[in-house]
């Protein structure tokens, strides 16, 4: 992914849009170790870095974001920790409408055990990687095809048995109805290799058709097929399914419904959670995955409404999700909860915001229930173009029915920005 920066800024480097920001505070933590008894207070130093690169030219496209956070604790606590996110992916225009080469890049920062608090002593850094070429036909004006092959290569810090080498072949035919509408027929195989001789390696299969549609107000897009697993001695088999319907009843409002059946891992998901377009993130956020070899078969559903202003800006949605692991099935869960997101230009200079989320899980195999609530607040005063100052508090609530796993804290952070933009 670096390599391929520095290609697409040294030859067209006009068009290379790069954002940063840098900040540095103190924060004031009342549960730095996340512990359920007798917590420990401590105000450490923190600073952190963010950055957004864009281009869009006709031989380099280019979304990449990242930000790396260093904290400053007492050496009787925890050692000094730096933690780092990007996610990212380049696309080079090798032979124009004929072949390209991709490569996407996840770095997350993910718990060892999911099932407790992520401490700064339970994390771990996850790095998905998906390189290769793919090959574009044209066969009419209304008939495409295309062909890709990637290598994806999946690292955890800590967790041994996530590690794997898989070689990927997708083939579609695309049929464009008309300018608004297409349909195509998809075939997905790939060969999942484990460097652990524990975890199982697996073929995972995937054939099926997909209809899309994209008007002014309305956006629809539905795929319907089957996947297959193959095991050594087994194999497992499930209709896949997935609708992503959007709605904008005005130009300001939008509704967004996520329907999915399908089998997944979490290497897959990570690059699927790629996000389309790069921005500056705020902070180094702290997933909650599970980080196994275990393919799994997931159901979800979620609806986000999302409301654009020129002061405000809120989103807003609710969700449930299944998850049934193949060959770890004691982290089977069932989650329901929901999230918003709101800023408000309280002042020509001066925002305010409120962020949160709750989810229950529920995991069946262990008898055991979690609900986990994070909320924040923050307000954020610009001084000038490039200087700004934020303090933000956060709440984080994990109670579970099992005994000594309740677990509060609440931090403060108070700093001082410099953006670029």
């Amino acid at each position: 992914m670096a390599a391929g920066l520095l290609a697409a800024v040294s030859s067209t480097a006009g068009a290379v849009q790069i954002d940063y920001t840098v900040d540095a505070g103190i924060q004031q933590d009342d549960n730095v170790t996340l512990s359920p008894v007798d917590p420990i207070e401590q105000r450490f130093l923190r600073a952190g870095f963010g950055f957004g690169v864009r281009q869009d030219s006709s031989m380099f496209q280019l979304s990449l974001d990242g930000r790396a956070e260093y904290r400053n604790y007492r050496d009787d606590v925890f050692s000094d920790t730096l933690d780092g996110t990007m996610t990212g992916r380049l696309n080079w225009v090798a032979i124009p409408s004929r072949l390209h080469f991709t490569a996407e890049d996840s770095l997350t920062v993910q718990p060892v055990d999911a099932l407790v608090p992520n401490a700064p002593g339970n994390r771990q850094q996850v790095n998905v990687l998906s390189v290769g070429p793919t090959m574009l036909f044209q066969w009419s004006q209304t008939v495409s095809g295309q062909a890709d092959l990637r290598y994806i290569d999946s690292r955890a810090e800590v967790t041994e048995e996530f590690n794997s080498r898989r070689y990927e072949l997708s083939l579609r035919g695309v049929k464009q109805l008309d300018p608004t509408s297409r349909v195509s027929l998809n075939s997905q195989f790939q060969d999942v290799d484990f460097d652990e001789e524990a975890s199982p390696d697996y073929r995972r299969i995937n054939l099926y058709a997909r209809y899309a549609r994209t008007l002014t107000r309305f956006d629809l897009g539905v795929d319907a097929g089957y996947s297959w697993i193959h095991y050594r001695t087994s194999t497992r088999q499930d209709p896949l399914l997935r609708l992503n319907l959007g709605w904008r009843p005005t130009q300001r409002s939008e509704f967004e419904l996520v329907a999915i059946n399908q089998f997944s891992d979490t290497a897959t998901d990570a690059l699927t959670g790629i996000p389309p377009n790069a921005t500056v993130p705020e902070f180094v956020p702290v997933g909650d995955t599970v980080i196994n070899a275990s393919a799994f078969r997931t159901r979800r559903l979620a609806l986000d409404y999302i409301y654009t202003g020129p002061r405000l800006q809120f989103q807003l949605g609710p969700y449930v999700e299944t998850r049934r692991y193949i060959d770890a099935d004691m982290y089977d869960e069932d989650v329901d909860g929901g999230r918003f997101d709101l800023s408000w230009l309280l002042q020509p200079r001066t925002t305010i915001g409120l962020l949160g989320n709750y989810d229950v899980h529920d995991y069946r195999v262990l008898d055991r229930e979690d609900k986990v609530m994070r909320a924040s607040a923050y307000a954020q005063r610009e001084f000038s173009r490039h200087w700004s100052a934020r303090l933000e508090w956060v709440r984080y609530e994990r109670t579970s029915s099992l005994a000594l796993q309740n677990v509060a804290q609440n931090t403060v952070y108070l700093s001082i920005i410099y953006s670029n933009r």
